[in-house]
C-alpha cells in the first residue's frame, strides 16, 4: 500500500492489525459474516481498538504557557488487539513478575498437549485442567529431584502459569508456560533446592494427570472413553514437557517479558505481516520443526477470525499464580531470599516516551517551554466532542526562525513515531499547516539527516537517531 507525494517519493504504511480490520469495510462485512457466532468480547476488544488514540476516547489537554499552543493527549484502548497498549502492558507485567521472583534458580517449563485435543480444549471448562494438571505434575516433579530425602517429600513451590492458544502460524494450539523454581519449602519452612528436573520421564505423568480429570469433566459416556483411551494409546511416550531453559533472578525480567508476550499481545506480531491487498492477508512465520521461514496467504476474513478466536472470554484468567507466588504464600516470599519489601513503580505515559523514544513530548516545539495540563476530557462527558480537536497554533505575529523550524520538524518526527518511525507524509503535512512549503519541509529533513538526526529507512518512514 503506498501514498505517493507530490515530492514524487513513496511511503510505505505499516500493516497493521487496524489497517487490516478497518479498511475496505472488512470488520463491517465480516459482523455480518458471523453475525451467529461472534462474541461479544470480540466486538468489544475491536472497538475500543478503533477508537485508541483518537479523540473519540476521550483525552487530556496542555497548554504551552508561553506562546498558548495546546496539545492533546488522547487515552489509549488498552485492548488484547492493540500491540501499542500490549507492549506497554507486557513490559508492566514483566516488572512486576520480576519483581515477586525469589533469588533462586528458575526454570521455563512448557506443557503441550496431543494436536487431537486441540479442538476440545477450545472450552474454557477444560482449559482449567491444563492449569490443575500442570501444578499437579510440577509438584510431583519437583518433589522426586529431592536428594537430600530419601523419600520424596512434598515441597511448596513458587509457579507462574500462562495459558497461550496459538501457535506461529496462528492456529489454535493450547499449551501453557510455566516459571518454576528449582525447589520449594518443606514444612519447616527450609528452603529445599533441586538440581535437576526428571522432565522427560515426567511425560506420561503429565499425560496421566492431564486425561484422567479431563476425563472426570467430560459428560460420561462412550465416547468419551474411548477418546480419552485412544489418547493413551497413540501417545505412549507421553504428552511433551520442555523444561530445558534455566534462568537465575537476574534474567527473570527478559523470561517475564518473553512469557509476557502471550498475556498481553495479539496472536501475531505487526512486523510479521508482508503483504495485504485489501482481500487476502500475507505473513511469515518460523517452522518449530524445519526452523525455516514460510509465508501464509489466507482471506482477510479468515485471518480476522483466527485473530479474534484467540481473545479468552470475559473474566477467564489466563494467568495463574501457585504456591509461594500466589496470595496466600505472599508472607513466605519474605525470606533470606529476599531482600526488603516489594515496592512497584508504574512510569507514567510521559515517562514511558522518554524511555523509549528518548524525548519529552510535552516540551512546546515552538519555545521549548513545558506544557502544562489545564483538563481531560472524558467519553460520555458535555465535553465530549464530536470532531477531533484542533490545536491552538502560536499567535499569527510569531516569527519562525530557521532553528525554529528544523525544531519543530524534529518535534513532529518524535511525536508521531509508531515504533519504527513517522510518515513523511504526516510530517510534511504538519509542516504546511505552520505555513512552511513542501519543499522546505523536504529539505529540512534532509538536513537533519545529514546530520544524523533522522533517517529514512527502506519502508519510507523517518525517525530520531541519538
Amino acid at each position: 500500500m503506498c501514498i505517493k507525494t507530490k515530492a514524487k517519493k513513496s511511503v510505505t504504511i505499516t500493516i497493521t492489525i487496524a489497517i487490516i480490520l478497518f479498511s475496505c469495510n472488512a470488520w463491517g462485512d465480516y459482523k455480518v459474516r458471523y453475525k451467529d457466532s461472534i462474541r461479544s468480547v470480540e466486538i468489544e476488544n475491536v472497538e475500543r481498538l478503533e477508537k485508541c488514540k483518537t479523540s473519540k476516547n476521550g483525552y487530556k489537554t496542555y497548554q504551552c504557557p508561553k506562546c498558548g499552543t495546546k496539545k492533546y493527549v488522547p487515552f489509549t484502548c488498552k485492548c488484547r488487539l492493540c500491540t501499542s497498549c500490549g507492549t506497554k502492558a507486557a513490559n508492566e507485567w514483566a516488572d512486576r513478575i520480576h519483581h515477586i521472583l525469589l533469588t533462586v534458580p528458575h526454570r521455563h517449563v512448557v506443557f503441550t498437549v496431543s494436536d487431537k485435543m486441540r479442538e476440545l480444549l477450545k472450552n474454557p471448562k477444560y482449559q482449567k485442567v491444563l492449569f490443575a494438571a500442570s501444578k499437579i505434575t510440577m509438584e510431583e516433579m519437583v518433589a522426586s529431584s529431592n536428594k537430600k530425602s530419601k523419600r520424596k517429600t512434598k515441597l511448596k513451590i513458587g509457579m507462574i502459569q500462562v495459558l497461550q492458544t496459538f501457535g506461529a502460524d496462528m492456529k489454535y494450539n493450547p499449551h501453557v508456560h510455566c516459571i518454576v523454581t528449582e525447589g520449594g519449602f518443606d514444612r519447616q519452612w527450609n528452603w529445599i533446592h533441586t538440581y535437576y528436573l526428571p522432565y522427560k520421564f515426567f511425560r506420561k505423568k503429565w499425560q496421566y494427570h492431564l486425561l484422567t480429570m479431563l476425563k472426570k469433566e467430560m459428560p460420561k459416556c462412550r465416547e468419551t472413553n474411548v477418546f480419552i483411551d485412544l489418547l493413551f494409546k497413540n501417545n505412549p511416550e507421553g504428552f511433551v514437557i520442555n523444561a530445558e531453559h534455566r534462568f537465575e533472578k537476574g534474567e527473570g525480567w527478559n523470561m517475564a517479558r518473553y512469557i509476557g508476550r502471550y498475556v498481553k499481545h495479539p496472536p501475531i506480531a505487526e512486523s510479521r505481516i508482508i503483504a495485504f491487498d485489501g482481500k487476502q492477508v500475507s505473513f511469515c512465520y518460523k517452522d518449530s520443526e524445519t526452523k525455516q521461514i514460510k509465508t501464509v496467504t489466507m482471506e482477510k476474513f479468515e485471518f480476522i477470525h483466527l485473530l479474534l478466536s484467540h481473545i479468552p472470554e470475559k473474566n477467564f484468567k489466563i494467568v495463574r499464580y501457585v504456591g509461594i507466588y500466589s496470595r496466600r504464600g505472599y508472607k513466605h516470599r519474605q525470606t533470606e531470599f529476599h531482600e526488603g519489601e516489594i515496592i512497584f513503580i508504574k512510569r507514567s505515559w510521559r515517562e514511558e516516551i522518554k524511555k523509549t523514544f528518548k524525548y519529552d513530548p510535552l516540551i512546546c516545539p515552538y519555545c521549548d517551554a513545558e506544557m502544562e495540563f489545564i483538563g481531560t476530557c472524558y467519553e460520555g462527558t458535555d465535553s465530549y466532542p464530536t470532531e477531533e480537536p484542533q490545536p491552538v497554533e502560536p499567535p499569527s505575529d510569531y516569527q519562525y526562525s530557521q532553528q525554529d523550524r528544523i525544531r519543530f520538524i524534529l518535534s513532529v518526527i518524535k511525536n508521531n513515531q509508531n515504533g519504527r518511525g513517522a510518515s513523511i507524509e504526516k510530517v510534511i503535512s504538519e509542516a504546511v499547516k505552520i505555513g512552511m512549503n513542501q519543499e522546505h519541509a523536504i529539505s529540512y529533513i534532509e538536513h537533519l539527516k545529514q546530520n544524523g538526526y533522522a533517517y529514512e529507512p527502506i519502508n519510507g518512514e523517518i525517525r530520531c537517531v541519538y
